[in-house]
């Protein structure tokens, strides 16, 4: 994963501002009323049934005839949300100690590298695989833990069975997880001044998704949260560089800390495969 790319991003964010612009949180209500009312029932996802949750919005808002209104008396006028509404809500939803697991990719100059990640907010705990493609066969391992005031990584190299290990100590420095995605990362953007617009509701895999957006003078920065819980649920930062598009996409799923979600974060050599030696240090760790 390419760090370096991910800071000058991180720098190029705050170089330019962005209007915030206010929009109802109509459609993903409409959303989960329709998905209430067709329980049960065959229903079209994707286009059709985003269709469907737009006919519901646009009924409700005057766009298509509706049939004559029943008089029940002064109703409430539906709430719109603000960016900064949204984006106050999918901070509150990251206040949780879950661990993370975030399938990524990385393009630029014309190859794509895949990877997964898991990290463990509470501990500092993480696991890195480089993928050759995605679901597919796994290239290296790398598991981070702390424990004691020391970081004890162990790197496996699937390519000819053999592996690295290594132990330091953190000196007060916890590890940070993966660069643009941990919750304290998203945080900071999500609060940032010249911070994203709302772009709308939308659908995204078959989820009613809210899409932030930030761009600046050379890339976008875009965030995905979900309509009902707020949880981020997609990052996607694109740097233009003389090279072509440098892109960042980061999926996210949330898991409790249960002994299943932790078992990715234990550290496994396969049997048979060589330790390999460390290269001479020059100088104190």
């Amino acid at each position: 994963m390419n760090i370096g790319l991910e800071d000058e991003l991180a720098a190029g964010m705050r170089e330019h501002t962005a209007d915030l612009r206010p929009s109802a949180d109509l459609l993903d209500r409409a959303a989960r009323r329709n998905r209430r009312r067709t329980a049960g029932r065959a229903v079209g996802t994707g286009v059709f049934g985003l269709a469907a949750v737009v006919a519901v919005a646009l009924t409700a808002l005057g766009g298509t005839p509706a049939a004559p209104p029943v008089d029940t008396g002064a109703q409430p006028a539906p709430q719109l949300l603000t960016v900064a509404q949204v984006s106050e809500r999918a901070v509150a939803a990251l206040d949780v100690d879950d661990v993370q697991h975030i399938t990524s990719s990385v393009t630029f100059r014309g190859t794509v590298e895949h990877g997964e990640w898991w990290f463990d907010q509470q501990t500092g705990d993480s696991r890195i695989i480089h993928l050759a493609a995605p679901g597919g066969a796994v290239k290296q391992d790398l598991w981070q833990v702390v424990r004691d005031g020391k970081l004890a990584m162990t790197q496996v190299f699937h390519d000819d069975r053999s592996f690295l290990r290594l132990e330091r100590p953190l000196n007060g420095v916890q590890p940070t997880g993966p660069a643009g995605a941990t919750p304290d990362e998203l945080r900071a953007a999500l609060k940032r001044g010249d911070g994203y617009t709302l772009v709308g509701p939308v659908e995204l895999d078959g989820r009613a998704v809210l899409h932030l957006r930030f761009e600046f003078e050379d890339g976008t920065d875009e965030l995905w949260v979900d309509a009902e819980t707020y949880r981020a649920v997609r990052r996607e930062t694109v740097k233009r560089t003389p090279e072509g598009d440098a892109r960042n996409r980061m999926d996210f799923e949330w898991l409790p800390r249960t002994a299943e979600s932790l078992a990715p974060l234990q550290a496994e050599v396969p049997n048979g495969y060589t330790q390999r030696k460390l290269p001479p240090v020059d100088g104190p760790m």
